[in-house]
């Protein structure tokens, strides 16, 4: 019945009914938050955050904690009144025992490492006890139990001993409890062994010092000695045993949980404990979101950077381009004023008798016009195509460059493990594609080859142009064809004319046609090898900048649906840890 989760005569009120409310609804918003991070990370903390939840409907948890021979066990016996718990100077208690009240002292298995005992003793009707496994001992594993345990409790009461009070492990082992919100009370035992009440003050005053400045306020802290306490519960009744258990300290200790540590106390401290666990899990995974983002944020500063490199690369393709395309240019044009001078020195009256002979002219235009223009364009295109292979081999090598050099500082950041496994590894794993994939296209980069198509291409082009009819292969023989047919058109030109009427008339306009012959012919050339090299060079480009692009496109994916899922869940965090906190301070102030 809800009116006997905080005890036996807890009955919640409305207000408190009001909180609890809220209370779920926003650990179950924290819950959702959480369970969109990777299972492999969350599982435990999910569970931690159920356990707390579930905690409200049972009795006040108090969990007994400490290192090992500092008398948890013997502390819990002297408060029961009975040797229920084992004792003795090595690590006796290797499970988790939870007392609860009952008729009758039993003992059950409930799971490993978990045992529930039973006993009549008043104490129990009201509070929870738990012994929790020495930490600081041998066994590793007695303290991960211990830890795992911290966080179900509503109080936990520190127990340390006089003869090593306050050590840095135990130092260390609360600042772990501290991060989870939990009410600490100190427990100094075995004060039976020091001489005077003064050395009892002087360590109860030492713990209680080294406390404060640990949790921030002044503990509770009892002095007591369970051999006294625990022989004064079985001695008769009498002054003796009235004096025994006065010295023993375990009346402040009893009259604490019974009296001071009351059932509106009880309550509170229980309906801040599943708070305390949710702050410390917002806090943890607010920080874990950050720190991903931060790593989200280099992600898209190296997507960035490609961008710009690819973009660069285009910019200086098409700059570099041109001053390569000028020289095929001035070879041309010096061809054609060689052709403008060829023509007025032979088509004249002085030179009728020579032009008559077409092939003299032919060689004669080949001589000294066409001259070695054509094998000079090949290799000016032929070292524009290697600066094509070049540049295209130099994206993928600044690429590849770049992404190991971000491994290599991804890795020197060492947080990798702070952020999750499942999510670095995606990372890493899609990172290494795209530097294996640069490396491969950098290894495997056939210059010859990758010529030998860029050429192919440049030829098919220009084969497909108004040109197609010479039938030449070569960008040389061409050049060559174009050139000597405007020297063709020369032969019988002044045969003809001399034999008409008036044909020395015709001379002049007969050599103006021919020079606007070949001109004509050298710019439609020139354009369409222009043309040809232009597209190519605009296809590489594109090429190039579709295939890192292509594979970078699973990172990029990756980091933008990773950078906008982050967003969401960091703000739902911080909304859900601002209002756990607004809540925390309503009960606290109650």
């Amino acid at each position: 019945m809800i009116g006997r989760i905080f005890g036996r005569k807890g009955i919640l009120s409305e207000r408190e009914h009001e909180i609890r409310a809220r209370q779920q609804e926003l650990l179950e918003r924290l819950a959702d938050s959480i369970e969109s991070f990777e299972p492999t990370l969350t599982g435990e903390d999910l569970r931690r955050l159920r356990e707390a939840r579930e905690q409200l409907q049972g009795l006040f948890l108090l969990v007994v904690v400490g290192e090992f021979n500092s008398g948890k066990s013997s502390f819990i016996n002297a408060l029961l009144g009975e040797s229920v718990l084992p004792e003795g100077v090595t690590p006796t208690t290797d499970r988790i025992n939870v007392l609860r009240h009952g008729s009758e002292p039993t003992l059950v298995d409930r799971e490993a490492f978990l045992l529930e005992r039973t006993h009549p003793s008043p104490l129990l009707r009201e509070i929870t006890l738990v012994d929790t496994p020495g930490t600081n001992a041998i066994i590793r594993r007695h303290e991960e139990l211990t830890r795992d345990y911290v966080p179900r409790s509503d109080l936990v009461l520190f127990v340390t001993s006089v003869d090593r009070p306050f050590t840095e492990s135990e130092r260390e082992f609360l600042e772990q409890i501290r991060e989870w919100g939990k009410k600490i009370v100190f427990v100094v035992n075995k004060m039976d062994i020091l001489r005077d009440g003064a050395e009892r003050e002087e360590v109860s005053k030492f713990v209680r010092d080294n406390g404060a400045a640990l949790l921030g306020e002044a503990p509770e802290v009892f002095p007591v000695s369970a051999r006294q306490g625990l022989s004064a519960r079985t001695e008769e009744d009498g002054a003796g045993r009235r004096a025994l258990w006065e010295t023993s300290g375990f009346g402040a200790v009893e009259d604490y949980l019974l009296h001071t540590l009351d059932q509106e106390e009880r309550i509170r401290l229980k309906l801040l404990n599943p708070l305390n666990v949710g702050l410390r899990l917002a806090a943890t995974y607010k920080e874990t979101a950050f720190e991903r983002l931060k790593l989200l944020a280099d992600d898209v500063e190296t997507i960035h950077n490609i961008d710009r490199q690819l973009s660069l690369f285009h910019q200086e393709m098409v700059k570099d381009f041109e001053p390569r395309l000028d020289r095929l240019r001035l070879l041309l044009g010096e061809m054609g004023r060689r052709g403008e001078t060829f023509f007025d020195e032979h088509i004249r009256i002085g030179r009728i008798r020579g032009l008559l002979d077409s092939e003299a002219v032919r060689q004669a235009f080949a001589r000294e016009v066409v001259g070695d223009t054509p094998r000079m364009i090949e290799e000016d295109v032929g070292r524009i195509i290697d600066w094509i292979v070049e540049r295209n081999l130099k994206v993928w090598q600044d690429v590849s460059g770049y992404i190991d050099r971000r491994k290599i500082a991804r890795h020197r950041e060492e947080i990798i493990g702070e952020v999750g496994r499942a999510f670095d590894y995606n990372r890493q794993a899609l990172l290494d594609s795209i530097g294996r994939l640069s490396r491969e296209v950098v290894g495997t980069y056939d210059r010859e080859a990758e010529a030998r198509a860029i050429a192919n291409e440049v030829q098919g082009t220009f084969a497909t142009t108004a040109l197609a009819e010479i039938g030449a292969i070569g960008l040389g023989t061409v050049v060559a064809t174009v050139a000597m047919s405007a020297a063709a058109d020369v032969t019988g030109i002044l045969l003809a004319a001399v034999l008409a009427v008036g044909g020395f008339y015709l001379i002049p306009r007969k050599r103006r046609n021919a020079k606007d012959a070949l001109r004509k012919r050298l710019a439609a050339l020139e354009d369409q090898l222009t043309s040809a090299l232009t597209r190519q060079v605009h296809l590489e480009i594109g090429q190039s900048t579709e295939q890192v692009n292509e594979a970078i496109a699973p990172y990029r994916r990756f980091v933008v649906s990773q950078t906008e899922r982050l967003n969401e869940v960091r703000d739902e965090l911080v909304t859900v840890e601002d209002s756990l906190l607004r809540l925390k301070r309503e009960i606290e102030e109650k």
